[in-house]
């Protein structure tokens, strides 16, 4: 019997030409670098999803955009089908930086810059397939 997938939002947090990514805590893929987020509630959509979870998780605000991808990764234990959010910071950037710059476990990259050997593997498929050029502007984080 197939497994029923879970829906996970992924936020593709932009500030500048960077992306934010945290590490796993625990669990089979621990201390793998991914796009921050979590499993969908009931009736949430994934730019919810996003925004709970990152307040949830981080203590930051968020402004989710638009839907990117989406596609399905199979583990050993389960399914899941992640949806990526293009997001931006919603309080000021310094305000969010601070909070995050105090985490260890989230850090900005370019893209051309990630640690791919080190990211979640159904997250590293999506780092090929996401659109780059349409994320990343020149008027992200200058305004």
């Amino acid at each position: 019997m197939p497994k029923s997938a879970i829906n996970v939002a992924a936020a593709v947090l932009v500030y500048g030409n960077k992306v934010l990514l945290a590490r796993r805590r625990g669990g089979y893929l621990d201390s793998l670098w991914e796009f921050p987020g979590g499993k969908f509630e009931a009736d949430e959509s994934a730019g919810h999803a996003a925004h709970r979870e990152l307040i949830e998780e981080l203590d930051i605000r968020i402004v989710p955009e638009q839907t990117l991808l989406v596609l399905e990764h199979e583990y050993p234990d389960k399914t899941v089908r992640l949806h990526f959010v293009k997001c931006r910071l919603s309080d000021t950037p310094d305000q969010c930086l601070a909070k995050m710059t105090a985490n260890p476990e989230v850090s900005w990259f370019a893209p051309a810059d990630f640690p791919l050997g080190e990211i979640c593997p159904a997250d590293r498929i999506a780092v090929g397939h996401l659109p780059w050029k349409q994320i990343i502007t020149c008027e992200d984080g200058n305004e």
